[in-house]
């Protein structure tokens, strides 16, 4: 015959320890790293003879663009070249007016005249750079892209025309489109710190760790001071399950100034994986100290704290949080008094939990959390119909029914309700198949009533 003291713990253990640590979500430890940027060149000046023939009664003229653009008096070279109507001008001093109006940001007016001056002269690759430089600036993207690939196509061999498609590639394509052009425009200008970035952010992107890596620890024979690609040598070691390593790039980058809360929240969970306490919560603390930090963020931190049993450090954090919870939002404040509560619960004062739960639910009395929580408390306290009771609130709530079910599963496992009990887990398991546990303990349960002479649900 079984043993019903022993299937009710067993019961408890393996299904309804409810709440841990309720709002701590799967946490993902990533890395936040720089986005890749292109820059574009300065004014380039006017045309060479090679890439577009200025006609042989335009020689004076140039000579005298030549010294204002010396000059850097880009206003009288586009009065000049207003005297002419567009007919009259060269491809090449039509090119130029339409990079005097680029720089002048006058860019309805370049793009006009560089198409114009592509209708007279489809090959002329500076046009096509010009032009895809533009649209790039605009955020025109495709075109961007489609002029730039066509300059690439007849013969410009520039770094920074390379690393614009790159860029444009990595963005709006894929990783893999990026990557040839990236390292073409590295092979060009080896020390361009842009270039190694680009190609770092599309191996990443790839997931080609191994050469990410490689690139990476490259760098940083040259570079050592460069925090950005210490934190790109932890994001890389996250993806190779190396923790540690990655841990200790991240701190180098710290070390070097970096600032950003999400990588200081990747480190402190690293720290808290390890075991080293202190520092998690000296990390948690950093990251918290400027302004009023998301209650999200903080609501993750005090439930990893709780969860590690760091309750004096838990204490701290509410306490720094509190002065500044007027600022939050009613939803937000009900965050705060749950982790208020929860605390008072650990600590075993039911009287001061109760407290913080009722806060809680009057900021939010839809919380999910709140209510399980809550009705735990109730149900240590043997108030049964109260816990009853929140649980089915919990369960009336979007996203609680689930959990709704098995607390109502262990409260009438531990009033000594199996029918109950068996009725709610059944309920549970038909909609929530994936509870594997749940059909163990049903059939114990279902064994229990049998042993008993019920009647089976």
């Amino acid at each position: 015959m079984l043993n019903k003291q022993k299937i009710v713990v067993l019961l408890w253990v393996i299904l309804f320890s409810l709440p841990c640590v309720a709002r701590q979500e799967a946490f993902q430890l990533n890395i936040e790293l720089d986005e890749p940027t292109f820059v574009l060149p300065q004014f380039s000046g006017p045309y060479m003879e090679r890439e577009a023939s200025i006609a042989p009664e335009e020689y004076e003229m140039a000579e005298t663009l030549q010294t204002l653009l010396q000059e850097k008096n880009k206003e009288q070279v586009l009065a000049k070249l207003d005297e002419f109507y567009s007919i009259e001008l060269s491809p090449a001093m039509l090119a130029l007016k339409g990079q005097v109006y680029f720089a002048l940001k006058m860019f309805d007016e370049a793009e006009y005249t560089y198409l114009q001056v592509l209708k007279r002269k489809p090959q002329l690759m500076r046009v096509h750079v010009d032009l895809g430089q533009l649209y790039l600036v605009l955020g025109r993207s495709a075109e961007a892209r489609k002029y730039l690939a066509r300059a690439v196509s007849l013969g410009s061999n520039d770094a920074t025309v390379h690393g614009q498609l790159a860029y444009l590639n990595l963005t709006t394509f894929s990783p893999f489109s990026a990557i040839s052009e990236y390292q073409q425009a590295m092979a060009l200008e080896p020390e361009n710190t842009q270039w190694q970035q680009g190609l770092l952010a599309a191996l990443t992107q790839a997931r080609m760790f191994e050469a990410t890596n490689a690139l990476v620890m490259e760098m940083l024979e040259r570079q050592p001071l460069e925090k950005s690609l210490w934190l790109a040598q932890a994001a890389v070691a996250l993806e190779l399950e190396d923790k540690q390593r990655a841990l200790q790039s991240l701190e180098m980058a710290i070390l070097l100034g970096e600032s950003s809360p999400q990588n200081f929240k990747t480190a402190a969970k690293l720290h808290l994986q390890q075991h080293s306490y202190a520092r998690a919560f000296e990390l948690i603390a950093l990251s918290l100290q400027d302004g009023s930090p998301e209650m999200r963020v903080v609501g993750e931190y005090l439930a990893w704290l709780e969860a590690t049993e760091m309750y004096d450090q838990q204490r701290k954090l509410l306490q720094q949080i509190e002065p500044t919870i007027a600022a939050y939002s009613l939803e937000d404040r009900g965050i705060f008094y749950f982790h208020e509560a929860r605390l008072a619960h650990r600590m075993g004062d039911a009287s001061g939990a109760e407290t913080w739960y009722k806060r809680s639910l009057d900021a939010n009395g839809a919380d999910v959390e709140t209510l399980l929580a809550y009705g735990a408390l109730k149900r240590e306290s043997r108030k049964f119909v109260e816990a009853e009771l929140l649980f089915v609130r919990a369960m009336s709530v979007d996203g609680g029914e689930k959990k709704g079910l098995l607390a109502l599963a262990q409260l009438f496992v531990e009033t000594k309700d199996y029918k109950a009990a068996l009725a709610n887990l059944k309920a549970a398991y038909l909609k929530y198949p994936e509870l594997t546990d749940v059909r163990d303990n049903i059939d114990i349960l279902e064994r229990i009533l049998k042993n008993e002479g019920g009647t089976q649900i």
